[in-house]
């Protein structure tokens, strides 16, 4: 591509992400609270019901499973919209024919669930606190990282939507994404417990689970709020999921072209 032309290709795509987030805005809100009711219910019966069967001091470590876990529960709904969309009004094809490389088109979705992820991560720790209170120190978060980690996690989601919309054949097919992707990925993930806990009591599944980005994605939200000690090293964490993300990015554009026909 040549670099004369790259600023208007990106203000196109600027203008496509623009568009879906205006769409987007008229749902933020009832997106917000359908999110927090989880996190909140989450947190809630973690940090204030589970001490009494011997669960202590669990709270703020389940809230940096619940942030790491929110994009990939989410994702699932955005697939949903663009499979449906693939079926019904093709409502991408209109992106697809802007004078622009039809993988520009296709990244540009991707950067709008990206923004989405992102935003809706980043408003769960302060409903956290509110939560937790003093449970949860704010000022021994390492913000620093809390950022990069939200970063990279939401853009691996924003990747994978597009691997997953990629290969879902029909609207029938949806169960099989969440039973056989998304479902493993969460619940094999560390939201509830940390990779050496894991390792300590299973080796050989311990090593198997450093296939699942979703292990990189939750140690690497805990390190920054919880310190390094336990877990494993965050920027080796960011450099799995980036591993995991071109992936999935690679994959899903190759298969939405070919899916949507164009060369």
């Amino acid at each position: 591509m040549n670099t004369t032309n790259i600023w208007p290709y990106l203000k196109i795509c600027k203008e496509l992400i623009h568009e879906d987030l205006l769409v987007f805005k008229q749902t933020f809100f009832d997106k917000l609270i359908d999110v927090g009711i989880w996190v909140a219910l989450t947190i809630g019966v973690t940090s204030y019901i589970m001490p009494y069967f011997g669960l202590l001091d669990f709270g703020v470590f389940q809230l940096g499973g619940i942030i790491a876990a929110i994009g990939l529960f989410e994702l699932y709904a955005s697939a949903i919209e663009m499979v449906s969309d693939f079926e019904g009004n093709r409502v991408i094809n209109y992106s697809l024919t802007l004078p622009i490389p039809s993988w520009m088109a296709i990244v540009s979705k991707g950067a709008y669930y990206f923004i989405v992820y992102f935003f809706l991560s980043a408003f769960m720790l302060p409903l956290g606190k509110l939560i937790l209170w003093n449970q949860l120190d704010l000022t021994q978060i390492n913000y620093f990282k809390f950022f990069i980690s939200m970063i990279f996690q939401n853009l691996f989601y924003a990747c994978f939507v597009l691997w997953a919309a990629s290969i879902i054949a029909n609207m029938s097919k949806f169960g099989s994404i969440w039973a056989r992707y998304i479902f493993p990925m969460w619940f094999m993930g560390g939201f509830q417990f940390s990779w050496i806990s894991l390792n300590k009591v299973s080796p050989i599944i311990s090593y198997i689970n450093l296939l699942n980005p979703m292990m990189y994605i939750t140690e690497a939200a805990r390190v920054s709020m919880l310190g390094q000690s336990g877990y494993i090293n965050f920027w080796f964490c960011m450099l799995s999921i980036t591993f995991f993300s071109i992936i999935c990015l690679a994959v899903g554009i190759r298969n939405l072209k070919k899916r949507l026909d164009f060369i």
